[in-house]
């Protein structure tokens, strides 16, 4: 499973190269339906180190992930996020992968400055350098095969207001999430764009790994951006939901993805201040 902590859980994806992004004709109406709000009130968030399982229909395990986020720098003005994980059980038999991952984020305007993704599965390792620039993201590709040369690509996508995974997190909790709100985010889990559209839902109790929570509830579409800037949407993912916590941390509790065939989750079963 791929580290997907907003719009996580959405689909394995091949990795190809990503055509440079040439300009549209005129703004598509999703592109100017981008959420565009300055961070709200629960901008700020402690040191924190998060420990997640990776689940099938709630019974099988299938991977885990651990996310550590703190400040770094003399000034303090920067939120650092470490993550890795890897399949585990029956679905790493399948499926063996791991991943480690590293994103800078600036603390006053959530945005992001660099991410970086390194992953290897059963037949092939693969790198992800992102920097993101005021105007644009650039992406460095480089992945090698098992017995086969390393192959790097560089490609850029022109678009103003993108987020790295950590980034689209921070912003999303920052704001009100008041029942009915709708937010709009270019997030860029690896060297790809998608579109994420979040809904508030309301304020739901729920049980998670046996601990009752206050939460937060959002409905969640993922579509990936094309190079002609059309947006292609995943028949089999029928539904994402997100929850998370009611309080001043606004915290990922759970991430549920409804497939065809069942529905695979993330949910939330350790939290330490690092403070």
């Amino acid at each position: 499973m791929k580290l997907q902590v907003l719009p996580l859980i959405t689909a394995s994806l091949a990795i190809l190269s990503l055509p440079l992004q040439s300009e549209p004709s005129g703004p598509p109406d999703w592109l100017k339906e981008v959420t565009r709000l300055p961070p709200g009130e629960h901008a700020n968030l402690r040191p924190v180190h998060l420990d997640y399982t990776l689940a099938w229909n709630n019974r099988i395990n299938a991977g885990e992930f651990q996310i550590s986020i703190d400040k770094t720098g003399e000034s303090q003005t920067r939120f650092v996020g470490d993550a890795s994980g890897r399949s585990t059980g029956f679905a790493r038999m399948l499926w063996p992968y791991d991943f480690r991952a590293r994103s800078l984020v600036d603390e006053t305007s959530l945005r992001p400055i660099t991410f970086q993704l390194r992953e290897v599965d059963r037949t092939e390792e693969s790198s992800y350098d992102i920097i993101f620039e005021d105007e644009r993201q650039v992406f460095t590709t480089t992945s090698k095969k098992r017995d086969e040369a390393a192959r790097t690509a560089t490609n850029r996508f022109s678009f103003d207001f993108g987020q790295d995974v950590l980034s689209s997190a921070f912003y999303l909790r920052s704001q009100s999430l008041e029942p009915g709100q709708e937010i709009s985010m270019v997030v860029t889990p690896f060297n790809k764009p998608y579109l994420a559209q979040f809904t508030v839902i309301g304020s739901e109790e729920r049980k998670i790994k046996g601990k009752r929570y206050r939460t937060i509830k959002l409905d969640a579409k993922v579509g990936k951006v094309n190079p002609d800037f059309s947006i292609k949407t995943y028949e089999k993912i029928k539904k994402t939901t997100l929850w998370v916590s009611d309080d001043e941390y606004r915290i990922p509790l759970e991430l549920q993805s409804q497939l065809s065939l069942g529905f695979v989750s993330a949910r939330l079963d350790d939290l330490k201040w690092l403070d």
